[in-house]
């Protein structure tokens, strides 16, 4: 799931439809949260898991750039021999600049983004009851009670 389908999404939950049955939509309100709070913890798995390959394939381009990399390791990874001489501080350049790394830290970014706008949703979620709230109160003082 990306974010343009999570948009379209919390475009059908959050408005509160069924004006002629509006204390229906404080119960649909509890089935929706669960949907996102669903979602919620599913994209923190994914941005754990995000943020342990990055930090894992940091270690293996270090290790790879500074020459430090078994062979076998680096045979396994289908790496060419390293052919540069790197000065350690250096390394972060070399590092920073793979292909492999920015995906990744564009996928952790991509995630974080998406984890946000969940917790958006549900803090609207949690506004949406009020909503309902003074709906009702209202068609109680419509209706003179």
């Amino acid at each position: 799931m990306d974010l343009d389908v999570l948009k379209r999404t919390a475009r059908e939950d959050l408005p509160v439809t069924d004006q002629e049955h509006i204390d229906q939509e404080s119960y649909k309100n509890q089935m929706i949260k669960q949907k996102w709070l669903d979602f919620k913890a599913d994209f923190e798995l994914l941005l754990v898991k995000a943020k342990t390959d990055h930090q894992q394939l940091y270690r293996q381009k270090w290790e790879y750039f500074l020459g430090k990399m078994d062979d076998t390791e680096r045979l396994a990874l289908e790496w060419p021999p390293q052919p540069l001489k790197i000065l350690s501080v250096n390394v972060h350049i070399y590092i920073e600049g793979d292909a492999a790394i920015q995906y990744l830290l564009k996928r952790k970014a991509y995630l974080e983004e998406i984890l946000k706008f969940v917790e958006d949703v549900i803090k609207s979620i949690n506004t949406r009851n009020f909503v309902i709230k003074s709906a009702i109160d209202f068609l109680r003082f419509k209706n003179g009670l």
